[in-house]
């Protein structure tokens, strides 16, 4: 079940996100639902350089990467040794962590490959596909931006991977501090 989870968070946030960056311009609004002059849902498209909320973390794209990569072959590891445990997991604490894995993997995608295979969006420029590693990309390998549309009052702007992960941490914090306490790494 775990892995049906993975498998359809990383299609449907690749799906909108490739949508969102070959139909629309840095900064355009695809839809906006408001009431009571508050815009309460937004879906404009942004490119984030950096970690959650535009961040920039460890001063360098590449740097930054590198230690997704390394979180989510963590978190991949780590999902694997609960499922060689003697004693029974909670399936939704392996709900939680696939959310997490899931959404790590679905911004390291667009780092990894969005800079080689689409070019840039700018202003009034909306980005073409233009193959991997074809002509006209704009940034190298790990360099890409991650493409962010979502917009609620008072959060940073979001994607479907950002949202897989703070639903799977916050439902971990709220329901799974029990497994999340019995933490280890060793194999049993």
């Amino acid at each position: 079940m775990a892995v049906l989870l993975i498998i359809a968070i990383l299609l449907v946030d690749q799906i909108v996100k490739i949508w969102v960056k070959t139909h629309l311009a840095v900064g355009d609004v695809a839809f906006q639902v408001s009431a009571f002059d508050v815009d309460w849902f937004t879906m404009t498209f942004l490119e984030n350089n950096g970690a959650a909320g535009g961040l920039q973390l460890f001063g360098s794209k590449i740097f930054l990467s590198l230690f997704r990569l390394v979180a989510i072959v963590f978190v991949g590891y780590y999902i694997w040794l609960l499922t060689t445990k003697k004693e029974p997991v909670r399936w939704g604490y392996y709900i939680c962590m696939a959310m997490i894995f899931a959404g790590a993997a679905g911004n390291l995608i667009d780092c990894m490959f969005y800079g080689l295979c689409f070019s840039a969006s700018g202003g009034d420029v909306v980005a073409q596909y233009v193959g991997f590693a074809g002509w006209g990309h704009y940034a190298g390998f790990l360099e890409g931006r991650v493409v962010d549309m979502f917009e609620m009052p008072f959060t940073f702007v979001w994607n479907i991977a950002d949202a897989a992960i703070t639903i799977g941490v916050i439902v971990l914090l709220l329901f799974y501090r029990k497994e999340m306490g019995q933490i280890s790494l060793k194999r049993e």
